[in-house]
């Protein structure tokens, strides 16, 4: 829990700092979040009660995608909201291409991608519901045409990381064998904003070093890369090195940069992974993980695809580590389908480990 609140404090950051920035709450649930203010918001009526909708911009288009934060009753298992959203999907036509659950302030969201053409578009959406023991529960929806879909999600992200429960507590996970207390009627929740902060209790939250240090320039500055033991750097250049270790099958090309003057990690990662679609003439699998707090206290995230081209089977994973003002880009791509196993293995290890800092 306290690694949740940690790291939204660290991705609400993670936005331009020119970039200006408004809270939305909701008060029923009571919940609210830090969000771009170019993005325009209205209210709905559905039924009885009222949903907002975000209307967000689409660079280098007159299109827009579209942010629905409304509220569900839901009082049962995981399984049978995920099993609901795929048979709703079904009598839709649509396709559900992956459900996953992320935690947020140590509760999971449950979320179910899925695809379909809306008026001869490709489109794709997110459906998130956040599994707070209440009968009355956050859903959100994230809709954008496919082609967008990908920096959409990753600034829907940043978004998420900065939710936080209005009156400062941190919120429990639903059991669906305990009974719930339900009002008949909703009271607005507090509205006041709260600040995040790291810990629950003021004191600061230990994490663990890695052993191997190498030290980088990156934008003038000197920055120290830390590893675990058996990772070693090589054909170090300027930000740019390999990482190898001895029972890894490929090196894994890696880049650091500044978030003062590059890209934002997520941002970075997204276009990283974008520029590799290409190696592909289909993509059977895409793993995607979420912003997450490792154990060295550093942000990571990665994409692994599995798929094929003319010339076999390849797999390939791009990932971002992030932490302070610095963040790390690595590539990882291997043609032999039988080095992916052992391979993922030590890359998720290394993942869980890595971190860079500011060199004395």
């Amino acid at each position: 829990m306290k690694i949740a609140l940690l790291l939204a404090a660290v991705c609400s950051l993670s936005f331009q700092q020119d970039v200006p920035m408004a809270t939305f709450t909701e008060p029923f649930v009571g919940f609210q979040f830090n969000y771009p203010k170019a993005w325009t918001i209205t209210k709905t009526k559905r039924k009885e009660n009222w949903r907002s909708v975000f209307a967000i911009p689409l660079e280098g288009t007159s299109e827009t995608a579209q942010l629905e934060v409304d509220r569900t009753e839901f009082h049962s298992s995981t399984d049978l909201w995920q099993t609901i959203q795929v048979r709703a999907n079904e009598q839709l036509h649509r396709q559900v291409v992956r459900q996953w659950s992320q935690e947020v302030l140590g509760v999971s969201m449950l979320f179910s991608r899925i695809d379909y053409t809306d008026h001869g578009t490709p489109t794709s959406a997110v459906l998130g519901l956040f599994y707070t023991r209440t009968n009355e529960k956050l859903l959100l929806r994230l809709t954008s045409p496919t082609t967008s879909f990908d920096k959409v999600y990753s600034d829907f992200n940043r978004v998420l990381e900065t939710l936080r429960q209005t009156d400062g507590k941190l919120p429990e996970e639903d059991d669906p064998n305990v009974e719930l207390v339900v009002d008949k009627k909703l009271e607005k929740a507090p509205v006041e904003p709260h600040a995040l902060s790291s810990t629950t209790t003021g004191k600061k939250t230990k994490v663990k070093a890695p052993p191997v240090t190498v030290d980088i320039v990156v934008s003038l500055k000197k920055v120290m890369l830390r590893m675990p033991l058996g990772w070693t750097a090589e054909k170090i250049k300027g930000n740019t090195l390999d990482l190898r270790e001895a029972t890894l099958s490929a090196p894994l090309h890696v880049q650091l940069f500044s978030i003062l003057d590059s890209d934002p990690a997520m941002a970075a990662l997204t276009k990283l992974s974008a520029s590799h679609l290409d190696d592909f003439d289909k993509v059977a699998t895409r793993e995607d993980s979420n912003p997450t707090a490792n154990q060295a206290g550093c942000t990571v995230a990665s994409v692994w695809r599995l798929g094929s081209n003319a010339k076999g089977q390849i797999v390939t994973c791009d990932a971002m580590g992030s932490n302070g003002n610095y963040y790390l880009l690595f590539s990882y791509r291997q043609t032999d389908r039988t080095q992916y196993k052992p391979d993922r293995k030590l890359i998720d290890l290394l993942l869980k480990q890595i971190n860079l800092e500011s060199a004395p």
